[in-house]
């Protein structure tokens, strides 16, 4: 199962991180691994490349993190938290559909 635990900082979602492999199918047909895969690193692409936004994305075998850099603010911070907002109602609906293979949890963070 893919567990992705999106990061929330006084209530605005500042990151996200995504463990473990679905296993809904073997690798190369498996829709649901491919569709955390795509909403999770557009939503990187659309931070740096749209909004120019810093932010610290690490993607290996199994796991991604996404972390906005703190002194992202203003219109940059709407803009990222708008594309992680969306990044989570994709995430929600694959949830929905593959809950079997598929958890997206809430964490409060710290500073």
């Amino acid at each position: 199962m893919t567990r992705i635990t999106v990061h929330y900082f006084e209530g605005r979602i500042v990151g996200f991180t995504a463990k473990g492999h679905s296993g809904y199918a073997d690798k190369g047909g498996d829709i649901v691994c491919a569709a955390v895969s795509a909403l999770t690193q557009t939503a990187y692409l659309g931070i740096r490349e749209l909004v120019g936004a810093k932010a610290d994305f690490q993607c290996s075998d199994g796991a991604l993190r996404l972390k906005l850099d703190p002194s992202v603010a203003g219109e940059k911070r709407e803009k990222a938290e708008l594309i992680l907002g969306t990044m989570l109602l994709g995430l929600r609906s694959v949830e929905e559909n593959y809950s079997d293979y598929l958890k997206v949890l809430k964490r409060e963070v710290k500073a």
